[in-house]
């Protein structure tokens, strides 16, 4: 399994347009193959920070989901609301 954290923040006024197409390709996302969970999280400290937490079965998996147009779309939106570029963080499982 491959567990990924993506950290992102939206540039001032632009809070609720990264909300939405953020929540936009949760489902399409969580119907790939190879999608274990997939949960889109605002910190309530900090509106407008987002935290992604994915799972993917094996990296053939999680490769497909970069490769998908609405996840392409979104990436291309960042460029403009985003206050600085996405973290994305590929993490051991453990436990």
């Amino acid at each position: 399994m491959i567990e990924v954290i993506a950290a992102f923040r939206a540039k001032p006024g632009k809070e609720d347009q990264l909300r939405e197409a953020t929540l936009a390709i949760v489902e399409p996302t969580r119907r790939e193959e190879g999608c274990i969970q997939f949960v889109v999280l605002e910190d309530n400290d900090a509106p407008g920070t987002f935290f992604i937490r994915e799972t993917w079965k094996d990296q053939a998996a999680l490769d497909a989901h970069f490769a998908e147009p609405y996840l392409k779309a979104l990436v291309e939106l960042h460029k403009d609301i985003l206050a600085e570029p996405l973290k994305l963080h590929n993490l051991k499982v453990y436990a």
